[in-house]
C-alpha cells in the first residue's frame, strides 16, 4: 500500500514539474504588462469584501500567493480617492461591476492540478492567453490567509520618491510638475532625463498679448496616494496662475507601474475663462539630458529617426511637420544606452482636438525651469486647440525598458496590447 502511494505521489510531483517547465518564457514586452479584471468580469463575487480576496499562482509547481491589488473608481472613470470631489461608483470596501483587480502577466503559472493544497476557497479561474496562444493561469481565493510581500512599486509619500526594479523617480514636493532626480537601473550614463514641460500659451482677450505658462505657474501638489504593489497612484490638483490668480484647475492622477508612468488628465474650463484666452495650446513633454546620438521614430515618421546632435537638420524637420494623429500617436526615443521610452496620448470623452509632434534638438538653448541647459531631445505632444467650453481629458502614457527590439510599428501597438482573458468560476 505504502508503495502505491509513493508512486501516486511521484506521479503527482513528474505531472507537476512537467506542466510547469512547458511554459516558455514570457518576451520582455509581455512580463511586465499588467493584466486588468474588472469586477463585472467576475459577477460571482460582486458584493464580497475586498479584504476576502486575493491571489495565487502555480510557482515552481506549488501553488503561492502573487501581487495583485483592487482599485476601486470613481463615476467619472479614474480612480476613487476619498475626499475627492466626484463620488466612488460602487460601495466602499466591496467588489462592484467597476472595481479592477490588476496583477503582472509574469506572475501567471501553469494550471493547478487537482486536489492541490492551498488556503481558502478557489472562487475563479484566469485563463490568459499570449500572442502565441499559450495559456497561464492565475487563481481568484477567497478566505485565503496568505498574501504575498512582494511590491513592485515602492513609494514614499513624505519625501515624494517612486521607485521600481527599473527606475526611481523624486518629484518636487512644491510642484510634482517638477522632477528633483530620475535614474534607470542599467542606463549608461548620468540621469537620463531632465524634466517634464507643461506648457500653455494663449493669447489674453487678444492674440497679440500671447502669454506662456510652464512648470513655475502651472502648479500641481499632491492631495492624497494610494500605494500598491501593482501601481501607486498619486491625486494632485493642479491650478494654472496667470499673473497670481488661478485661471484654471484640473485634476491630475499619475499612476506608476513597475516599467511604466501615466498621466491622467481631466478638468472643466469655466466658459467665461475661456472666452479670455484666445488660440490655446498645450504642450506636455520630457526633456533629456545630453542623449547625444539617440533616435526618435513617430508613428507618422517611422523609417528615418530623428538623430540627437544638436541640431534640428532637414530629416527632423519633416518628422517634425508630419504631425501626429490623435487616433495614432506613438513616439519611440532611444538613447542606445539601456533606456528606450515609448509613448502615447489617448484623449477622453469627447476632448478631440488636433496634435501635433514637439520636437527640439538644441545643445545649449535654455528652457527652464530645467536642471541641465540643452533640450536634446526635448520630445513630446502638441494640443492645438482647446474647446470653447466644457471638458478636457487625456492620458500620456510612458513604457520604459532597457531596449525595444524589431519594428516600431509592429511592437508599439503591440505595448499596449494585453493577453485574452477567460474567466471560469470554481
Amino acid at each position: 500500500m505504502n508503495k502505491v502511494k509513493y508512486a501516486l505521489l511521484l506521479l503527482f510531483l513528474i505531472n507537476t514539474a512537467r506542466c510547469y517547465a512547458l511554459l516558455p518564457p514570457l518576451s520582455q514586452i509581455d512580463a511586465f504588462k499588467v493584466i486588468t479584471l474588472e469586477g463585472e468580469d467576475i459577477p460571482w463575487v460582486i458584493g464580497w469584501n475586498l479584504e476576502e480576496l486575493s491571489l495565487a499562482a502555480m510557482v515552481d509547481g506549488v501553488m503561492e500567493p502573487i501581487p495583485f491589488q483592487i482599485d476601486q473608481y470613481n463615476t467619472g472613470g479614474a480612480i476613487y480617492f476619498e475626499g475627492w470631489h466626484i463620488p466612488m461608483a460602487g460601495k466602499p470596501e466591496q467588489m462592484d461591476g467597476t472595481d479592477k483587480l490588476l496583477f503582472l502577466f509574469k506572475d501567471a503559472g501553469a494550471r493547478r492540478p487537482p486536489r492541490t493544497p492551498y488556503d481558502g476557497e478557489m472562487v475563479a479561474e484566469i485563463v490568459t492567453r499570449d500572442q502565441d496562444g499559450v495559456e497561464r493561469f492565475v487563481y481568484l481565493v477567497r478566505n485565503s490567509r496568505l498574501r504575498s510581500d512582494e511590491q513592485y512599486v515602492r513609494y514614499s509619500a513624505e519625501i515624494g520618491l517612486v521607485e521600481t526594479d527599473f527606475y526611481s523617480l523624486r518629484y518636487n514636493q512644491e510642484n510634482h510638475l517638477k522632477w528633483d532626480e530620475f535614474s534607470c537601473v542599467n542606463y549608461l550614463g548620468d540621469r537620463p532625463l531632465d524634466s517634464l514641460k507643461l506648457r500653455l500659451n494663449t493669447g489674453i482677450v487678444t492674440s497679440v498679448t500671447n502669454t506662456e505658462l510652464n512648470n513655475d505657474q502651472i502648479i500641481a501638489l499632491p492631495t492624497s496616494e494610494i500605494i500598491g504593489p501593482i501601481r501607486t497612484t498619486t491625486q494632485l490638483e493642479v491650478n494654472m496662475y496667470l499673473f497670481g490668480v488661478p485661471i484654471m484647475k484640473m485634476s491630475m492622477q499619475i499612476h506608476h507601474y513597475p516599467k511604466s508612468i501615466m498621466f491622467d488628465v481631466r478638468g472643466v474650463i469655466p466658459e467665461l475663462r475661456r472666452r479670455l484666452m484666445v488660440n490655446p495650446t498645450l504642450t506636455m513633454s520630457v526633456d533629456a539630458n545630453h542623449l547625444l546620438g539617440a533616435a526618435t521614430y513617430t508613428s507618422a515618421w517611422p523609417d528615418q529617426p530623428g538623430i540627437v546632435d544638436g541640431v534640428v537638420d532637414d530629416n527632423e524637420r519633416q518628422m517634425i511637420e508630419a504631425g501626429l494623429d490623435p487616433a495614432d500617436n506613438w513616439i519611440w526615443v532611444t538613447s542606445k544606452r539601456n533606456l528606450d521610452i515609448v509613448a502615447f496620448v489617448d484623449y477622453l470623452g469627447n476632448f478631440k482636438e488636433p496634435m501635433s509632434l514637439l520636437y527640439e534638438d538644441n545643445l545649449t538653448r535654455d528652457d527652464p525651469p530645467e536642471m541641465f541647459p540643452g533640450q536634446m531631445p526635448n520630445v513630446g505632444y502638441g494640443i492645438d486647440s482647446f474647446p470653447t467650453n466644457g471638458f478636457i481629458g487625456l492620458v500620456v502614457s510612458m513604457f520604459i525598458s532597457e531596449k525595444f527590439v524589431g519594428d516600431p510599428e509592429q511592437f508599439a501597438p503591440y505595448i499596449r496590447t494585453l493577453p485574452a482573458l477567460e474567466v471560469r468560476a470554481m
